[in-house]
């Protein structure tokens, strides 16, 4: 039996956005990191896999974040496994300030293992699996990823052309990356409606992602152009949820599906906002608001 693995992160400069905050693909990063440093600890490092013949594949993502990084803050991430069956398995994960231990965010990610020539499932080793697995491991609960059976045609779409800087190790679009292509989707979305950053800002206002919620697919590769349309299902006083689907351009075939729940929030203190009256007029004439989930 195994414990949970931590690690320590400060943030830098460089992982920030025009806020000063952590972007969100900033948190997949993290947690990439941190879990290939759990996987090393437990004799699963990348060099390791790869003589193993295992390529390790993502397959769902739900993180809540419950307050912004910000530059130069230390906060410690914190993984562990919740459960394997056979070739596939849930890890949980949380981040903690360093000095305070306030919880920042906390989620789970699905992850299975795909022998790496072949790409069909392949167990885990039994003797490998002993050295994460812990005794009643803390469970973070999770969501189930809702179904959606149709796509109103007001629905905003962006394009993007896939780039070399997009892609990982095994030539795809990292999984991180997506987040990004969904919150450039989102702040174009609102731009279209009158309300771009630069709005947000002299209105003293500022969009805050509250929970991201990813399902892989398939893969993208270089040179693929993608379509990221992106609605709202969800409306409410302060803010909203949005559901975004990226699509290749060339076959239609889906590659990722994602849900953003957002607020607006008070620039300098974060604190929640009432959506101005124009921007409830705005989403009315452009986007197609669903209430279920």
């Amino acid at each position: 039996m195994s414990k949970p693995f931590s690690r320590t992160f400060r943030v830098r400069w460089s992982e920030t956005n025009a806020l000063g905050q952590v972007h969100l693909s900033g948190y997949l990063r993290y947690l990439i990191e941190t879990a290939w440093d759990w996987g090393a600890a437990g004799g699963l490092s990348i060099d390791k896999s790869a003589a193993l013949g295992i390529a390790w594949v993502i397959r769902e993502t739900e993180i809540n974040i419950y307050r912004p990084l910000v530059y130069n803050e230390m906060f410690e991430f914190t993984i562990w496994l919740l459960k394997w069956r056979r070739v596939r398995g849930t890890r949980c994960f949380e981040l903690r300030l360093k000095n305070s231990h306030e919880i920042v965010a906390q989620g789970a990610q699905q992850v299975a293992t795909l022998d790496s020539k072949t790409l069909r499932p392949v167990r885990m080793p039994e003797q490998m699996l002993d050295n994460f697995l812990i005794e009643n491991p803390r469970v973070i609960q999770q969501r189930k990823f809702p179904k959606f059976q149709s796509r109103p045609e007001t629905s905003f779409v962006a394009q993007r052309d896939v780039e070399w800087r997009d892609l990982d190790a095994l030539e795809h679009v990292n999984n991180a990356t997506y987040a990004a292509f969904a919150e450039h989707a989102a702040t174009q979305a609102l731009a279209s409606m009158g309300w771009s950053p630069s709005q947000f800002k002299t209105q003293g206002l500022a969009v805050a992602y509250r929970r991201f919620h990813i399902q892989y697919q398939a893969p993208a590769l270089w040179g693929d152009t993608l379509n990221v349309a992106l609605y709202l299902m969800e409306l409410n006083p302060t803010g909203g949820t949005w559901h975004i689907e990226i699509k290749r351009a060339s076959d239609n075939a889906s590659i990722v599906q994602c849900v953003i729940e957002w607020s607006l929030a008070n620039r300098v203190s974060g604190e929640e906002q009432t959506l101005p009256m124009g921007l409830f007029r705005a989403f009315g004439k452009t986007i197609e608001v669903n209430n279920h989930s």
